[in-house]
């Protein structure tokens, strides 16, 4: 059976009323009137099919279907809050494998000096640098961060400029005194160049 996520409101909501023992408690509590918290609890009688308090003008009292309920329901916020509370010890501490892939310069120049400080302040995170000149994928090599030398991230991909990175051709005085300097870009096609495969 399909419960829709409203009904999981609505049983917290009863779970409150049982441990406070009014609806105007629970209504202070949420910020909510006395008749909205009753019309959650009437919804949810409905969604069950059975009356879950005994109600007179002054008090409030269980059935015995009721009490069956509320254990369920209370186990049902137990485990919600076990869940924030994973949440909560998740972001506490940093932990767990790190996979990052760079190009082999940022690896060398970049990112391996600053290693060691950030392995001291998170001591609980492993780090695995995956260097290659490549564009790896993400998804298929389960990378956690790329750093690329890129003008834009990759499809599907979001991403953050961290640095400039520049290109630039360089040649020794001895070679621009033998061959001479090219004075334009397409000029560079006569001469020996050394550049990067990629």
């Amino acid at each position: 059976m399909n419960i829709p996520l409203d009904n999981l409101s609505d049983m917290a909501v009863f779970t409150r009323v049982v441990e406070l023992g009014h609806f105007s408690a629970v209504a202070r509590e949420m910020h909510q009137t006395p008749s909205a918290v009753s019309r959650q609890i009437g919804r949810l009688e409905r969604l069950l099919g059975m009356r879950l308090f005994e109600r007179s003008t002054r008090k409030l009292r269980l059935t015995e279907a009721g009490a069956a309920v509320y254990e369920q329901c209370r186990s049902l916020v137990s485990a919600a809050r076990e869940v924030v509370a994973l949440r909560d010890s998740q972001q506490a501490v940093p932990h767990g494998l790190l996979r990052v892939s760079c190009p082999k310069a940022v690896a060398r120049q970049i990112l391996h000096p600053l290693m060691p400080a950030f392995l001291a302040r998170y001591p609980e995170v492993d780090v695995q640098l995956i260097v290659t000149d490549r564009q790896v994928d993400l998804f298929e090599e389960a990378v956690d961060l790329a750093v690329c030398i890129t003008e834009a991230p990759p499809a599907g991909l979001s991403g953050r400029p961290l640095m400039a990175v520049g290109h630039g051709v360089f040649a020794t005085p001895r070679y621009l005194a033998d061959k001479g300097a090219p004075a334009h870009p397409d000029e560079l096609a006569r001469h020996s160049c050394i550049y990067l495969g990629e």
